[in-house]
């Protein structure tokens, strides 16, 4: 399939775009490196342990922000670390209601699911 980029809008403490982030289907949740997420992003007074591919465990701060792909947008969690390589993560993808097909590896739109019990 190979990589898959997308160009993604934030809103946050101000609002900006970056083109071409990675979008990594293994990855659970958004990743930003914490410098830009403190410069653009809110702050919640949340942390998680997060492990990274090659095995090391890294202490994220916890940050908000809308963010938009492809047309959609919701408020969607971005965890921040030092060092940080941007990635968009699968929690990103479900909240905006987007999934990547894995035959064209392109971003595409889906339908929103809600289980009533």
């Amino acid at each position: 399939m190979g990589h898959v980029f997308v160009s993604v809008r934030f809103r946050g403490r101000d609002e900006f775009t970056m083109e071409k982030v990675p979008v990594d289907t293994s990855a659970s949740f958004t990743v930003m490196p914490l410098e830009l997420a403190r410069e653009h992003f809110v702050e919640t007074p949340f942390e998680a342990e997060v492990r990274l591919g090659d095995g090391r465990v890294v202490r994220a701060k916890v940050f908000i922000a809308e963010t938009e792909i492809e047309g959609r947008r919701g408020p969607v969690r971005i965890l921040a670390f030092s060092g940080a390589m941007p990635v968009i993560g699968v929690d990103t993808l479900e909240t905006l209601g987007l999934r990547v097909d894995p035959v064209t590896g392109r971003i595409e739109k889906t339908e929103y699911y809600m289980l009533i019990v």
